[in-house]
């Protein structure tokens, strides 16, 4: 197909990724962003990618290319029910969709061939900044430039300060994935070829993952790197491994009252009372319902709408939040059909192809799946959407590796029988 060769334009390219990913992380949630310009901007930078992907050359059908493109479809048949039967008309839920295009860089890092090592490196860098500015807002409060939820009046005329738990400002920056990421890879080389420095970065993304203070993160961390490290095949010294992970967990344990005290007494008063998150399960699981068919496609994105100032009611006076609910959110939102899609993505992409992929990914698919009572990957939040997209390129790079590697392989079995015969 004729086109722009995004290959004859690699540092563009990569200079517009980076530029799309701190775009979706909202630059680290900086607190002088214009919500109508981000929102624009947001608009702008979808439909440029939707160009690129239609008229420039380059491959489309990569292992995860349908997966992608059906996670990113599927949730458009919500802007059916949003119009039937939440009165919101289709050019309001394609506005408030359209944003969601930004996954298609994708497609861009396939088309320009980006190398994964690079891409490693940008996001290893972009984690630690974000990681930095936790640090050191830590020490500059009340003083600070980066909150996605700032302090000030509530809707209800309350002023609510910056969440501190366990004595750790919470300043909610996007995107604790990152974190993870630190934590996965780098524990994955520090395995492999066990230099100092790659120990270095895994500790750093531990400290990064701390600071975030949620605990479904740090569960699904930990249960992650436990899973694969138990069930793996291919690791020298694994019982040792083991057993040095075992010792930090056993100490953090015995720390556990000083490092995760308001942790332990959130859980404590979850599990005593009633809480708000419950309240958000039963709302948009039982109760907040169009009709038949935003139960099979959802209700939509929240729009400019009559539908979305009542959701917006919800989140603002009632905190109760689609992306607290994970895929009961997600559900809600783009029904049944978009839940089925994720897990036959889990399922038929991530399992089948699970021999294929490497040990940082399956962690993180795992703490994805871990993670889905709370949090979804996708349709809820931008960020984590496009960093979805690019583990999901990482994944397709694994496998292509794979796949190419075995095919030399029997190729050089055959040569050598017939050089026998």
């Amino acid at each position: 197909m004729m086109g722009l060769d995004l290959r004859n334009y690699y540092k563009a390219a990569l200079a517009g990724i980076v530029f799309v990913f701190l775009h979706s992380l909202r630059y680290f949630d900086f607190i002088g962003i214009d919500e109508t310009i981000y929102g624009h901007i947001s608009k702008l930078l979808a439909l440029l990618l939707i160009a690129l992907f239609f008229f420039t050359k380059g491959p489309r059908r990569t292992p995860g290319w349908f997966w992608m493109i059906a996670l990113l479809v599927v949730p458009m048949f919500s802007f059916l029910p949003a119009w039937i039967e939440n009165g919101q008309s289709p050019v309001q839920s394609v506005s408030a969709y359209l944003p969601f295009g930004l996954v298609l860089v994708y497609f861009i890092l396939h088309k320009a061939k980006i190398s994964p090592a690079e891409l490693v490196r940008i996001l290893t860098v972009i984690a630690l900044v974000r990681i930095g500015i936790y640090v050191v807002q830590q020490f500059t409060y009340p003083n600070y430039l980066f909150a996605f939820r700032q302090e000030g009046l509530n809707a209800s005329g309350v002023f609510t300060g910056i969440e501190v738990r366990s004595g750790i400002y919470r300043y909610y920056i996007e995107d604790t994935y990152l974190s993870m990421f630190l934590v996965f890879y780098y524990l994955q080389k520090t395995i492999k070829r066990r230099r100092s420095s790659d120990l270095i970065l895994f500790g750093v993304g531990l400290v990064g993952v701390y600071l975030d203070q949620s605990r479904q993160f740090m569960v699904s961390t930990l249960a992650a790197i436990l899973f694969v490290l138990f069930f793996a095949s291919k690791i020298r010294y694994k019982g040792w491994l083991v057993l040095g992970l075992s010792s930090i967990v056993a100490i953090i344990l015995l720390n556990s009252e000083k490092l995760f005290e308001d942790l332990i007494y959130m859980t404590q008063n979850d599990l005593s009372s009633d809480n708000i998150r419950l309240l958000a399960y039963t709302t948009y699981g039982l109760e907040f319902w169009g009709g038949p068919l935003s139960v099979i496609f959802g209700n939509g994105p929240v729009g400019n709408s009559g539908y979305g100032a009542q959701v917006q009611h919800y989140y603002e006076n009632l905190r109760l939040y689609h992306a607290d609910v994970g895929i009961v959110g997600a559900a809600n939102l783009y029904g049944v059909v978009t839940v089925l899609l994720f897990l036959a993505f889990m399922v038929f992409f991530v399992f089948r192809n699970w021999r294929k992929l490497q040990m940082h990914l399956k962690m993180y698919y795992l703490a994805m799946l871990v993670n889905i009572p709370l949090v979804t990957i996708y349709t809820q939040n931008l960020n984590w959407f496009v960093f979805f997209g690019f583990m999901l390129y990482l994944s397709d790079r694994s496998i292509m590796r794979y796949d190419r590697r075995m095919r030399m392989l029997r190729k050089s079995k055959t040569d050598v029988a017939e050089a026998k015969a």
